[in-house]
């Protein structure tokens, strides 16, 4: 079986290059002919453009002079930018009648939907309604994109390397991971950290590792005389790092206002850390009174109640660690992940 998967190139930071490189590293390319093709470089607008009309050219080649044929296309697609460019693959697929497989991703693919005008509503159903098979992160996003579009939709979720904990470390970091912004919660972290000011040991540190407003991220830090409180390192890839923080953590927190599963969350649940996140997307399917906490967007009081349960209840962090492991064994687990996969691609040919 000849697969070709469609997304961003690898040295693109963010949740949709970790869904791919887990699948490649737990073996999904042993398991059938994958190649992958990247539309989308992750430089400034100029470089962004130049690659992928060089990518697009490339990829016409390959259908239409080279005659490369594939059994399944397998495309990762956010919103914005990233349903331009793949709209247009799309299409050269459907001219050579490759099966698709769409595989969306993006947490604000609601507001892009939503907020538009009517033509371009019309242009994203048309665009949906031509593949054959929709992948959505969790029962949530299914349901929407059933509600907008007649293609079939298939609920899968993001899947980690399940982990042996035996960690002895001291736990110091309340975690977070991805591009610090509004979205993400982050300046409702800087809110909270003012809030508990003074109520947890001092030995507890923010750790806000991303990138993104960084600067300004550092300045509300300032005016809120929290600085004491936090540790920012920029974006981290190296995967030993990325291990150690987690080893070190107590508590991971995203409260973001959009989402679509996120990996950080199934990460840090794969080293047993209790979450507290938002119910949004489908982190309310992953997150539930076992493994952690769900808060409203903004509700920045809520958040630090929620924070101070955990740090001032160390007889339940065994509890977490177990419930977390096992969840993630069994339901979040990248190597059943890609056996569901293989099938979904073998319903194709």
């Amino acid at each position: 079986m000849k697969v070709i998967m469609i997304g961003s190139h690898l040295r693109v930071n963010g949740g949709i290059t970790r869904v791919v490189k887990n699948y490649f590293e737990a073996g999904l390319d042993n398991k059938v002919q994958l190649e992958y093709f990247p539309t989308y470089y992750g430089m400034n607008h100029f470089i962004n453009i130049l690659f992928y009309i060089i990518q697009y050219f490339k990829f016409s080649l390959k259908l239409f002079i080279f005659k490369e044929k594939f059994d399944v296309a397998h495309i990762h697609m956010s919103y914005k930018g990233s349903f331009t460019r793949k709209r247009l693959f799309i299409n050269l697929l459907n001219a050579k009648k490759v099966p698709i497989i769409l595989h969306m991703h993006g947490s604000q693919f609601k507001d892009f939907f939503g907020k538009g005008s009517e033509a371009k509503k019309r242009q994203i159903t048309e665009t949906l309604n031509k593949v054959n098979v929709i992948i959505a992160l969790g029962r949530e996003w299914k349901e929407y994109y059933e509600s907008i579009c007649n293609s079939r939709v298939l609920s899968l979720d993001n899947a980690v390397f399940p982990k042996k904990i035996n960690n002895n470390q001291e736990k110091v970091y309340i975690t977070t991971m991805g591009v610090l912004s509004k979205r993400k919660g982050t300046y409702d972290l800087v809110e909270v950290a003012s809030k508990v000011k003074g109520k947890i040991d001092r030995k507890y540190k923010f750790l806000l590792a991303g990138d993104g407003e960084i600067e300004n991220v550092k300045k509300v830090i300032k005016e809120k005389n929290v600085e004491d409180m936090f540790v920012i390192p920029g974006w981290i890839s190296d995967e030993n790092k990325i291990e150690g923080i987690y080893l070190k953590s107590i508590v991971y927190v995203l409260p973001s206002y959009n989402e679509g599963m996120p990996m950080s969350i199934l990460e840090a649940m794969s080293y047993g850390l209790p979450i507290i996140s938002t119910n949004v997307g489908s982190i309310n399917s992953v997150v539930k009174d076992d493994n952690g906490y769900i808060v409203n967007p903004g509700d920045t009081e809520a958040l630090a109640q929620r924070l101070l349960e955990i740090l001032n209840n160390p007889q339940n962090w065994g509890k977490y660690q177990e419930n977390n492991s096992k969840e993630v064994e069994s339901k979040y687990n990248i190597y059943n992940s890609i056996e569901n996969l293989k099938l979904i691609y073998q319903s194709l040919i």
